[in-house]
C-alpha cells in the first residue's frame, strides 16, 4: 500500500491579517501586494516586506465573489466577477484576508473588502497552471 500525505501548509508565507491593496497584471502574471508585506510562517513569526507573484494565470477561470455587506445572516445576496473585471472597476480597494486556501491550480483568499466606500464579505479566486511566488524584499 502507498501511502502520500500532501499538504499545502508548510508554505513559508501566509497573508492572513494582511491587507491586500493592489493588483499589478501583465500579461498571465499577477503581482498580489499587501499594505504590510508578508508573515513568515516559522517563528517567531516575524512580518516581511514582501509580495506575491502568480504565473500562466488563467483569466477565464479567475473571479472574485462580492457577498453581502458585513453584518448581515441569513440569506445573501452577491455577484459574481471575472478578476479582471473587478481589478478595472476597483482601482482603489483593500481586502482584508481571514482565510487562505489552495488547491490544485487554485489560490483562493477569503474575507472582507472594503471597495468604493461599502464593506463586503468577499472570495477571490485565481486559478494559476504556473507557480505562486513569494517574494521577501
Amino acid at each position: 500500500m502507498k501511502r502520500i500525505i500532501h499538504n499545502n501548509i508548510n508554505l513559508p508565507y501566509s497573508l492572513h491579517d494582511m491587507r491586500i491593496t493592489a493588483f499589478d497584471v501583465s500579461d498571465n502574471k499577477i503581482t498580489m501586494r499587501s499594505d504590510t508585506g508578508l508573515v513568515n510562517t516559522a517563528p517567531p513569526y516575524a512580518q516581511v516586506d514582501g509580495y506575491v507573484e502568480f504565473y500562466d494565470v488563467q483569466w477565464d477561470f479567475s473571479y472574485v465573489y462580492l457577498l453581502s455587506r458585513t453584518g448581515n445572516m441569513g440569506k445573501f445576496e452577491g455577484e459574481k466577477l471575472f478578476l479582471k473585471d473587478f481589478i478595472e472597476r476597483f482601482p482603489q480597494f483593500g481586502i482584508s484576508i481571514m482565510d487562505e486556501t489552495f488547491g490544485y491550480h487554485v489560490t483562493k483568499y477569503s474575507g472582507f473588502i472594503l471597495g468604493n466606500g461599502v464593506h463586503y464579505e468577499c472570495i477571490v479566486e485565481i486559478y494559476h497552471k504556473g507557480d505562486r511566488v513569494f517574494i521577501e524584499v
